[in-house]
């Protein structure tokens, strides 16, 4: 497995790169995506890492550098196909060593907690209200990741 920075490349406007990112999004269709996209690629304080396995795209992270030396996943997404595989664990230890955070932070709902806690996170559950309705969520922290990588 490799990671590339893939912030600003073609890649990011393809088929592919929606199958694998629309699953951390609410129901998405290509136009949101494409705008969703744009608009992290627009910030200077995102990062943009596909990660490539056996020659095909396999997965996708977006994070937003903060000026503590922290990272947010904004999302992360592997291909259906090749989930639990340790690709997800692979985008976040590779990306958080790459930007040399020393926090890594996240928030996630119950089908997700479990990744996060599976690659040493700590986990506080909590509840955010939505106009449809309250949702359990997490806040996942973890520190000092890019030394374990």
């Amino acid at each position: 497995m490799e990671i590339k920075d893939v912030k600003g490349s073609l890649f990011l406007d393809s088929s592919a790169a929606f199958e694998i990112y629309s699953q951390c999004m609410y129901k998405a269709t290509f136009e949101e995506y494409k705008a969703e996209i744009a608009g992290l690629s627009a910030r200077s304080d995102i990062h943009i890492f596909a990660v490539i396995c056996q020659g095909d795209y396999a997965g996708m992270i977006v994070l937003e550098r903060q000026a503590d030396n922290t990272a947010v996943i904004i999302g992360i997404a592997v291909k259906k196909a090749l989930q639990r595989r340790g690709i997800g664990q692979f985008m976040v230890q590779s990306a958080s060593g790459l930007l040399q955070a020393d926090r890594l932070i996240a928030e996630t709902d119950d089908e997700a907690v479990e990744f996060y806690r599976k690659s040493g996170f700590g986990t506080t559950k909590f509840i955010r209200h939505f106009p449809d309705g309250d949702a359990v969520r997490y806040d996942c922290v973890c520190c000092n990741l890019h030394r374990q990588a």
